[in-house]
């Protein structure tokens, strides 16, 4: 008698539930562990993943969603950090105004730079987005009478509601961990979104899309501009709970940095900002004792893990992979040499 759906073992459901609701839970219950212990090391590391988790989310969108590579999310987290910075030091404004504020002036510079930077391709849209992320750091290191320069801004003052305050450093951690939740919620539903089908459709056959009417261009700049707005987002926030910000936080290290973070986690994967940002951050604490070799044994560390990894640490293991074949009744081709293999063309906008 075959099988009905009714009948159907149900441990590829649960599988999928695992996969989808485990990694959220087992990230909330963590932080809330931390948050109760009241480690003062344990709050301010965690807060400083928080604000970078942030952009990466933004970058996830562009890289992971849309295939693309962009260096320019340094040149965004600039715009929220010193926009904050200046207009609330300088020109007294609300800290929410001067973030508001931010957040404008970057959808702003990232459509009107996005335009003509996306009908770039390849190596030449990323070596742009570096040079725009070079030149962003050039200006505010030399324009002293605005940036401050290498000095930098002190005395920021922080975003508050009523008694909450991101000056206080619990506060800090709550905001920024709730603000990483609402960008990940967010990712997830474009990803989910037909704007995030025409963005998986861009990046396995660019040319397939066009074919099929999309808009190649608008996607593109749209992808652009929430990557911006989530980088502008992390470095306001950053900015705010430090209370200080210099040209030092938006150098090409960090934008190197942002990229490992999400190829640590997976690019494309929900958590990965997370993750990635974590061990980034986390990790070389473990090695401050160390620190004349320190340097050399993360990356050994980073070098073993891509090695052992290279879709990410969020890459399901090959065991759980095929016990989701085998439940969906599921098997990979077999093919002998008598029988030719037809060579199918991929389906426009399949998930890759």
């Amino acid at each position: 008698m075959p099988e009905t759906s009714r009948t159907r073992p149900r441990s590829a459901d649960l599988a999928r539930l695992a996969r989808t609701y485990a990694g959220p839970l087992i990230t909330a219950i963590v932080l809330l562990v931390f948050y109760a212990g009241d480690n003062p090391f344990w709050i301010y590391n965690l807060t400083l993943v928080a604000t970078y988790a942030i952009v990466v989310v933004g970058l996830n969108v562009f890289v992971g969603y849309l295939g693309l590579v962009t260096f320019a999310q340094t040149a965004f987290m600039a715009i929220g950090g010193y926009s904050l910075a200046i207009l609330t030091v300088r020109h007294g404004w609300n800290p929410w105004a001067a973030l508001l504020a931010g957040l404008l002036l970057s959808v702003i510079a990232a459509a009107a730079v996005g335009v003509p930077l996306l009908r770039l391709r390849g190596h030449y849209l990323t070596m742009t987005t570096f040079a725009l992320a070079l030149g962003t750091f050039g200006y505010i290191t030399g324009a002293t009478s605005f940036t401050g320069g290498s000095v930098g801004i002190s005395g920021v003052p922080p975003l508050a509601v009523g008694p909450f305050s991101l000056a206080n450093p619990r506060d800090a951690y709550l905001g920024c961990w709730i603000v990483v939740a609402v960008v990940t919620w967010i990712g997830v539903r474009l990803r989910n979104s037909h704007v995030g089908r025409a963005w998986q459709t861009i990046s396995s056959r660019e040319e397939a899309g066009t074919s099929l009417g999309l808009r190649v261009q608008r996607f593109k700049v749209i992808g652009f501009v929430l990557a911006a707005v989530f980088a502008a987002v992390g470095g306001a926030l950053y900015v705010s709970f430090t209370t200080y910000l210099s040209p030092d936080l938006y150098d090409s290290t960090i934008g190197v940095n942002l990229f490992v973070m999400l190829f640590l986690g997976g690019r494309g994967r929900t958590l990965a900002p997370i993750v990635g940002a974590a061990v980034l951050i986390l990790v070389p604490q473990q090695f401050s004792a160390l620190s004349d070799y320190q340097a050399i044994l993360f990356d050994c560390v980073l070098l073993v893990i891509i090695l052992l990894k290279p879709g990410g640490l969020l890459e399901p293991p090959q065991w759980l992979l095929r016990l989701g074949r085998r439940d969906r009744g599921t098997a990979p081709p077999v093919t002998t040499q008598a029988e030719p293999v037809r060579q199918d063309a991929p389906a426009i906008g399949a998930d890759r």
